[in-house]
C-alpha cells in the first residue's frame, strides 16, 4: 500500500510533527467517470459494455448419429456471448493533503523550523546549544574502579613474571 508524508506546521508556522497519509481511491470508468466505490463503478461499466450478446447460430448437425448415406438436418441455436474484451476499471490514488500541512520534507534536525509560504520551503530555526553531557559522580566512580582493577590485574602480571624469571 503506498503512503505519503505530509509535515504539519502549528499556526506560527513552526514544523510540529510528520504524519503518514494514506490514500482514497476513485474508480474509473471507461467513459471517463469517477466513482468512490468499485461495486458501482463495475456495475456502470456493464452498462456500457454489456456481458451478455444474443447470437443466433444455424449449422448442419452430420454428428455419428445420423446414418451413413443421409445428409444431416439444419439446425438453429440462439447462444448468449460475452463480449470479446471489456476494458478494466481504472484505480486512481487521490491524497489529500490536511490543513497547515506540506509534502515538502523538513529539515532535520528540524530545529523549530518554520515553513514560508512564499517561497515555498522550510527555514531552518536557530541550532541548540551543544552542551556535551557531564558524567555522574557515580559514573565517574565506576570508571576509577575499573580502572583500578586493571592496573591490579597488570600489576599481577608483571609479579607473575618476575616469579615465573627467578624460577628458572
Amino acid at each position: 500500500m503506498s503512503f505519503k508524508i505530509a509535515y504539519e506546521f502549528d499556526d506560527k508556522n513552526v514544523f510540529v510533527r510528520d504524519s503518514v497519509i494514506f490514500p482514497s481511491f476513485s474508480h474509473v470508468t471507461d467513459d471517463g467517470k469517477e466513482f468512490n466505490d468499485y461495486d458501482d463503478a463495475k456495475k456502470h461499466q456493464r452498462e456500457l459494455f454489456p456481458l451478455e450478446e444474443v447470437i443466433d447460430l444455424e449449422y448442419l448437425n452430420d454428428s455419428e448419429e445420423v446414418k451413413e448415406g443421409e445428409e444431416g438436418e439444419m439446425q438453429a441455436k440462439t447462444m448468449l456471448v460475452e463480449p470479446p474484451a471489456m476494458p478494466e476499471i481504472l484505480t486512481k490514488e487521490i491524497f489529500v493533503l490536511p490543513e497547515n500541512c506540506t509534502w515538502t520534507a523538513a529539515p532535520n534536525p528540524s530545529n523549530n523550523a518554520v515553513w514560508d509560504s512564499k517561497k515555498q520551503k522550510w527555514v531552518n530555526g536557530s541550532m541548540p546549544d551543544m552542551i556535551p553531557p557531564t558524567p555522574s559522580e557515580l559514573e565517574l566512580l565506576k570508571v576509577e574502579m575499573e580502572s583500578a582493577k586493571q592496573d591490579a590485574v597488570e600489576l599481577r602480571e608483571i609479579l607473575l613474571d618476575i616469579v615465573t624469571d627467578n624460577l628458572e
